[in-house]
């Protein structure tokens, strides 16, 4: 099969939801369609370089233990080769640092690390596996760990995740792996794919691929392919990855709203608003403020960078600026380290911590008031305190 917009990796297919965005990441040549990182697609990148470094360290034969010095220059050099990710340098330390107490529960010292996998389709309709560069790929994609039993009947597939949200190992991308696999390596019964949340440490549990499950998968793909190559216009689409598009603020879904002028001012057209009674204009305006969200998010952290660097931002009525709060207990270490001690505290005096709302801030601030003095004297001994510092606009 001769592919115009090949190949295909879940990413890819999913841009596709959008015409404009698709069209201007794989179709437009000239450069500045190329895709720019953001922040999460940076942070993404940056994790799985050091997680790797790492697993390549447990896999081997001789595996060694980590010092803090090395894992640092692992995520200073993965974050130079993604500087996007700058801003997120202490999420990517702790992640990395979670990973090493808590990686797989079994890892092989023959195991699939970052391995590319890609097949094509042959003429007979057949799939066969090809060079990852291969332009004739159909398919391709990168497993994070790929694991083979030893009686060659199963394998086993990890994902690391940098997202907040938890899921479970079910989703289109780890199924589209788990078909790629299954042409690969025909002979396997079984596949099985697992999420590693890295922020939490977390592991789904395994989701068992069925040739059936694996039969769908393909027909999807293949549909999918066929639909994107005989597209033949481009229309945005507004949907749940335009927080990720690098395109957004050229959007032409927002030309029917926001105007630019030649000067650089713009001009709202507030029809465009105007949805009651009108479903399918009400879609489309649900459209646009999706991007418009993801916009002000965009705006509001290069604010808050800028303002980082170079200090408070002033417009008529509003300053935009860091601010410090009241000292206050920092509860996530009393909760994490100190609970038990504190929960003493409150038996040696014979207080009952529940009828307080248990441990927050609404109940730190109002500690000091205790008519038990001696109480409060011992509370003071162990609540580590701290200022929060928050980025904020608020009235000038």
């Amino acid at each position: 099969m001769e592919l115009k917009y090949g190949p295909y990796s879940p990413s890819r297919l999913d841009t596709a939801t959008c015409g404009y965005a698709f069209k201007r990441q794989y179709i437009d040549k000239d450069s500045k369609s190329k895709r720019v990182e953001g922040v999460p697609q940076a942070r993404g990148s940056a994790v799985h370089e050091v997680f790797e470094m790492i697993t390549r360290r447990l896999c081997s034969a001789e595996a060694s233990g980590f010092n803090a010095n090395e894992v640092r220059s692992w995520v200073t050099e993965a974050i130079g080769r993604h500087p996007a990710a700058y801003p997120e340098t202490m999420p990517i330390l702790e992640m990395a640092k979670l990973y090493i107490e808590r990686p797989p529960k079994v890892l092989v010292p023959d195991a699939g690390i970052e391995l590319r996998l890609a097949v094509k389709q042959i003429h007979d309709g057949s799939f066969v596996e090809c060079d990852y560069d291969d332009p004739s790929a159909l398919g391709r994609g990168r497993a994070d760990i790929f694991m083979v039993s030893d009686d060659t009947t199963t394998a086993i597939v990890y994902d690391h995740k940098t997202q907040p949200n938890v899921e479970e190992a079910d989703t289109f991308q780890m199924g589209f792996y788990a078909w790629v696999i299954s042409k690969i390596h025909p002979y396997l019964d079984e596949i099985r794919t697992v999420l590693h949340f890295a922020r939490y440490g977390h592991y789904s549990a395994p989701y068992v691929w069925t040739k059936d499950d694996l039969a769908k998968v393909e027909d999807e793909v293949l549909t999918r392919i066929s639909i994107i190559e005989s597209r033949t216009t481009w229309e945005p689409t507004p949907n749940k990855n335009c927080q990720y598009c690098p395109f957004k603020t050229e959007c032409p879904a927002l030309a029917e709203l926001i105007e630019m002028l030649p000067d650089g001012g713009y001009r709202i057209h507030n029809k465009a608003l105007h949805i009651l009674g009108d479903t399918q204009r009400a879609v489309k305006v649900a459209g646009l403020v999706n991007i418009l969200e993801e916009l002000i998010k965009e705006g509001k952290d290069n604010l808050k960078e800028h303002v980082k660097e170079f200090g408070p931002i002033a417009i008529p009525g509003k300053i935009y600026e860091f601010k410090q709060s009241e000292l206050k207990v920092a509860w996530d270490i009393v909760n994490k380290k100190l609970r038990n001690q504190v929960y003493e505290i409150f038996e040696k005096h014979k207080v009952d911590p529940k009828a307080l709302m248990g441990f927050s801030q609404t109940f730190s601030k109002s500690i000091w008031m205790f008519e038990n003095q001696a109480l409060v004297d011992d509370l003071t001994k162990i609540l580590p305190t701290e200022i929060e510092t928050t980025f904020r606009g608020s009235k000038a």
